[in-house]
């Protein structure tokens, strides 16, 4: 097993985490605006930044995504209220204050240095120096509305100065009014990081594979504003005309006892046990195992025309399954997070070697993690017989963040393991209040709870001179213990009027009666439309252990929570598992080229170098890991 490999260079941006990002050759010694100006470069750029198109959506909740690491590594394009937001955010793990503003149909960002605040817009790329002799300085959104001639004739336009169909005549207009400042929305729920198990490949195309996601809002966006869209999926209107890439994981594991991939690559395993056959039934009655596809990135397929019918060829799974007896019943069942429940893909009791091909797109667009379950209702040890197992699961990937080579000499590092460095795994439990049933499966315990999915405060204290509780358990997959958890919060602001302090907060323990330890503490926020805001936290875990309890309390109403425990998985500690990574690129004239560096264990960074000739455009990165090779 191989955790989280990313391949890095010092001339290119590492978009695995924002620390990562920052600490990139954009932004090597600068500080204050210079700084400040170069996140909003970044963010502008026609190569590594983000261009404008209508927003992605969380599949959990329907709401716009936030995520700043989900924008730059799923998507790469962002309308103007998720540009600001990301830029803010950007500038927050700078270091710097920040804001977001709204004008009349517009969001812009402004960050503060050097004692003022300054705009830069990032999604319709300009931002406005005072006139001369005062032309050093960036304005901000109030002196913009002070003086339009700012924006509408300025003397020092930024490079660049707006897309081409947005004049300055016309946005200065925008600053006509503006409404207070306030914090970005920050959910930093998304790690990149991943599992590659023996007989597992990861493939990442900067050239669409016409895999992409069709979202709710996007039926609407097509009628209305169709100049902005093109029929093959989101794409930049302006040049260079970016689009999206795209994904795939492919699993085909030797499930014989020959190859050790079984024990390797499943989850969960209960009475079935590898053989020369295949996995099989290793007594009579019900055995189950369980294997979990868990992307960084959000699965994908051939949407229907306008968002019409059902997506197809994102996801598939293929199968062989024999049974000796028809006394015996084999199934495949499914679950999707954040959803959960399972449901029966697949049954038979049909005597015989049978093949199951199975398109699943369907059940998980949009979805970043789903699990399949294999289970034996077996006569006899023997009877059942998982003979094969290969999923396809395509995603959605955004090109720049794949990487970029350059002609001549390119240094590279394949790097392993999470944000710290560490060799963990990671999930994500949610719940956005929609039902009591939802609130029920995915917590262990609730108090003074009122759920109301059809109020703008999805929950609240049933007593409200109480704290309502809600508290989840966090089990580690039996192969593995934990050893830090994160958790979320989208809180609704109060009104302004209301003096009452309040806050909501995030507690975790060992136990589920404490005691408990803080994961965050948040006030909450006063806002006149009673907006919603953040508040996240994330702590190691003392005595990394087995089991955890998060604890989510408050008087005030939230719509939305996240928990993400992470875990080292005992199978990959000291794994000596080889990884293949290869390059496909295309140079000048059309030339492909094609490098493969094969990596033996341990995982340590390890160095190589790629020599490229003109105008090199990276098309493709691979990793595959191949067979254990023992301890």
């Amino acid at each position: 097993m191989v955790i989280s490999p990313r391949v890095t260079s010092p001339r290119q941006i590492d978009f695995s985490s924002l620390q990562a990002l920052l600490a990139g050759p954009r932004f090597a010694g600068k500080t204050g605006a210079d700084l400040a100006e170069a996140v909003w470069r970044f963010i502008v750029d026609d190569v590594e930044g983000v261009y404008h198109f209508w927003p992605a959506l969380e599949r959990a909740t329907g709401r716009t995504v936030w995520d700043p690491l989900k924008l730059l590594n799923c998507f790469g394009w962002a309308i103007c209220g998720q540009n600001a937001n990301l830029l803010a955010l950007l500038w927050r793990a700078a270091g710097f204050e920040n804001r977001t503003v709204g004008l009349s149909g517009h969001v812009v960002p402004e960050v503060r240095h050097d004692g003022g605040w300054h705009l830069y817009d990032g999604d319709l790329k300009a931002y406005h120096r005072r006139h001369p002799p005062a032309e050093a300085h960036v304005a901000a959104v109030a002196e913009c509305a002070a003086d339009p001639s700012l924006i509408s004739a300025q003397r020092n336009p930024s490079e660049p100065y707006y897309v081409s169909d947005r004049t300055p005549e016309k946005m200065a207009g925008l600053y006509a009014s503006f409404g207070p400042g306030g914090p970005p929305f920050d959910d930093q729920s998304l790690t990149m990081d991943f599992a590659l198990r023996p007989g597992e490949t990861l493939e990442r195309h900067a050239v669409p594979q016409y895999r992409w996601i069709w979202f709710d809002n996007y039926t609407e966006s097509r009628r209305r504003y169709g100049r902005e869209w093109n029929q093959a999926g989101p794409w930049e209107r302006h040049k260079p005309h970016r689009t999206y890439g795209n994904g795939r994981w492919v699993y085909a594991p030797d499930l014989t006892d020959k190859s050790g991939d079984f024990d390797a690559g499943v989850l969960e395993a209960h009475g079935m046990e590898a053989s020369a056959r295949g996995v099989i039934s290793a007594a009579r009655g019900r055995q189950w195992c369980v294997f979990d596809f868990d992307s960084p990135w959000v699965f994908a397929g051939v949407p229907g025309a306008e968002g019409d019918g059902p997506p197809e060829e994102g996801c598939r799974l293929d199968a062989v399954v024999t049974m000796a007896s028809s006394s015996s019943t084999s199934r495949i069942r499914m679950a999707v997070e954040p959803d959960r429940p399972w449901f029966t893909l697949w049954e038979s009791r049909r005597r015989g070697r049978q093949k199951v091909s199975l398109d699943l797109t369907e059940h998980v667009v949009n979805a970043s993690r789903y699990l399949l379950r294999v289970e034996f209702d077996a006569a006899r040890r023997g009877s059942c017989c998982l003979e094969a197992l290969r999923t396809e699961s395509w995603f959605m990937v955004a090109p720049a963040s794949i990487g970029r080579l350059f002609e001549g000499v390119n240094d590279l590092t394949v790097r392993f393991g999470d944000a710290r460095g560490e060799l963990t795994r990671r999930w994500v439990v949610q719940t956005d209040f929609r039902g009591e049933d939802d609130v029920r499966a995915k917590t262990c315990r609730t108090e003074n709870l009122r759920v109301d999915p059809d109020s703008d405060d999805r929950i609240a204290p049933s007593d409200p001179s109480r704290d309502y509780e809600i508290v989840f358990r966090l089990d580690a997959p039996p192969t593995g213990r934990l050893t830090r958890v994160y958790a979320f919060a989208s809180i609704r602001g109060k009104d302004p009027d209301d003096r009452a302090e309040g806050r909501v907060a995030a507690l975790v323990s060992a136990s589920e009666h404490g005691p408990w330890r803080e994961i965050f503490v948040a006030p909450v926020p006063a806002h006149r439309n009673r907006w919603h805001f953040s508040a996240q936290g994330e702590v190691d875990l003392a005595g990394a252990g087995r089991t955890a309890f998060v604890k989510f309390v408050g008087k005030a109403g939230m719509n939305e929570v996240k928990v993400r425990p992470h875990w080292v998985d005992s199978r990959a500690v000291g794994a000596r598992t080889p990884l293949t990574v290869r390059h496909v690129w295309e140079e000048a004239g059309g030339c492909c080229k094609i490098h493969t560096e094969r990596i033996r264990p341990p995982h340590k960074p390890y160095g190589y170098r790629i020599i490229c000739g003109p105008g090199p455009k990276l098309r493709s990165l691979v990793m595959t890991a191949g067979k254990n090779r023992g301890r």
